[in-house]
């Protein structure tokens, strides 16, 4: 992905004019690596860049997303990646890692709003991320996000591969986790 045409730095330039210094961004809806998104922001230290997605064999995106990738020069320690070794991975999974490994490190970093790429592929049902997050797995998880950052939050569909799971899981339940 070329950086340029990413979303989150325009959001980031956006936010910074508007006095906003600590910036939370995380891919943990997702099963890919956020490759693009962490390239942009790896050597910077006002942004605190989290992505949780498959890294089993083959699966896409290749040679990227691993734990040792941490940030680099002022952004050393403001990358954390969290990736999962198969595919399977469900509420129980994610929820244990956004309390026994992301919690600390986002209360450390204490951002001023968290954004979010919300992709459903880790949705139960999605033949292509084979994962078994469900509707109330998704509402957790957002809702477990909203203690950071005085509650604001921006979340944005990044996509699934299965309408119906996409479409039942944002309309359905998902909601439900916003205040």
């Amino acid at each position: 992905m070329r950086p340029e045409f990413n979303r989150w730095i325009f959001a980031a330039e956006a936010l910074w004019s508007h006095l906003f210094t600590k910036l939370g961004v995380m891919t943990y809806m997702q099963v890919h690596h956020g490759n693009g998104t962490q390239q942009i922001f790896e050597a910077d230290d006002r942004v605190l860049f989290i992505s949780l997605h498959r890294r089993d064999g083959t699966f896409y995106p290749i040679g990227c997303g691993f734990a040792r990738e941490v940030g680099k020069d002022r952004g050393t320690g403001y990358t954390v990646n969290v990736p999962w070794a198969s595919k399977g991975m469900g509420d129980a999974d994610y929820l244990a890692a956004l309390e026994l490994i992301l919690d600390p490190i986002i209360s450390q970093f204490d951002p001023q709003i968290v954004l979010v790429s919300a992709g459903f592929d880790a949705a139960e049902g999605d033949f292509l991320g084979k994962c078994l997050v469900s509707p109330a797995g998704f509402a957790a998880m957002t809702q477990r996000l909203q203690r950071y950052a005085g509650g604001k939050m921006v979340l944005v569909l990044e996509g699934g591969y299965v309408p119906r799971c996409v479409l039942g899981w944002l309309f359905g339940q998902h909601h439900s986790g916003l205040k």
